[in-house]
């Protein structure tokens, strides 16, 4: 006999459920009028309580306390722009992590996409997002130049109806990584009009939620320094961990701490830090040539070297051509590098299932 999905199961079924939820006192979790809204479809579900703040752990308890009610279905459970799939909040099994700088040109979007398509080609189903809404750079660097935005992308995002997993917008696809930009919605020549915590936060949440994503690592290229947006990240989306890269000199590691106190402040685990541009091998004697002067601000706070990217004019010239330098040259000492940057991150996350 088939298991029934969540049309099926019915409504009135799922909140009864939720209903049923109790307080160690005996009361009850949620009052009738607070669940506001069950969407179904086949075998997943999405209930939305009618609480703009609630605590993250009441939605992680009506998550389980559904998952176990109705096993079959696939939930999520929404109140305001707060989302819960079950695992650490994105899904069972499924992660987010941040690619943090705490200063701009230190390297975040190269470091992004070389990363995603070295854990692809690790086998691991992967997908990127633009954190930095400001400063789009993702289609450039994979060569993305679509004709149409993905559908429903657009301004919709201002809505709070919640739609079914079939009404929802697809991400784009380069390299077999998934992609979603505001570089899909504004040309290279003109600014995005982004302003305020407000919007940052509602555009950043609907990339992560009310994108039908088939990845299970999602990859954020974040902002520079503690803005907006990186507040909207930290204390809003799923992290699972996050990933500092920067230049080896004490003033890029100095704002980079800076970033690490607000990362600290909303409980974001790190896991580990990348020192990008780290040396110049020269071409003459092939002597190394240390571009910057060292710091070990991050190290004695306690972060892990992840890896050492070698400064490589290659790797700006293939990003600049749509083709990043893991897929031009895989066997080359930037692709190694990645791959060892790669294989600790997928360790570390394999670690941290639940």
């Amino acid at each position: 006999m088939d298991r029934p999905d969540a049309t099926e199961i019915g409504v009135a079924a799922i909140r009864a459920a939720l209903a049923s939820m109790r307080e160690p006192d005996g009361s009850p979790s949620l009052n009738v009028d607070e669940i506001a809204d069950v969407v179904l479809e086949g075998g997943w579900a999405a209930v939305v309580i009618g609480r703009e703040e609630p605590p993250k752990e009441l939605l992680a308890r009506a998550h389980a306390h559904l998952a176990g009610a109705f096993p079959e279905v696939d939930f999520e459970v929404r109140a305001g722009r707060r989302v819960f799939r079950g695992g650490r909040g994105f899904g069972e099994g499924r992660h987010v992590v941040a690619v943090i700088g705490g200063k701009g040109g230190v390297g975040k979007s190269t470091l992004s996409v070389n990363l995603a398509l070295t854990l692809s080609a690790m086998g691991v189903s992967v997908g990127i997002i633009d954190g930095d809404l400001s400063a789009p750079d993702l289609p450039h660097l994979l060569g993305l130049h679509p004709k149409e935005t993905p559908r429903d992308f657009g301004w919709q995002i201002m809505s709070r109806k919640v739609k079914p997993l079939s009404e929802r917008a697809r991400p784009h696809k380069r390299f077999d990584v998934e992609v979603m930009s505001v570089g899909f919605l504004v040309p290279e020549r003109m600014a995005p009009v982004l302003a305020g915590r407000e919007l940052a936060s509602t555009l950043l949440s609907y990339l992560v939620y009310d994108v039908v994503w088939q990845a299970d690592i999602l990859v954020i290229d974040a902002p520079p320094g503690s803005g907006d947006e990186l507040h909207a990240i930290a204390e809003e989306l799923p992290l699972s961990g996050a990933i500092f890269v920067t230049t080896p000199q004490d003033l890029a590691q100095m704002d980079a701490e800076r970033t690490l106190a607000l990362l600290n402040e909303h409980h974001v685990p790190v896991i580990g830090w990348v020192q990008n541009m780290a040396e110049l091998n020269c071409p003459h004697c092939a002597k190394r040539i240390d571009l910057f002067g060292s710091s070990s601000r991050l190290s004695e706070a306690g972060l892990a070297v992840l890896g050492r990217i070698p400064f490589d004019v290659r790797l700006s010239t293939a990003a600049d051509q749509g083709r990043p330098l893991v897929l031009g040259d895989p066997t080359g000492p930037i692709a190694f590098e990645f791959a060892k940057i790669g294989s600790a991150v997928r360790q570390w996350l394999s670690e941290r299932q639940n």
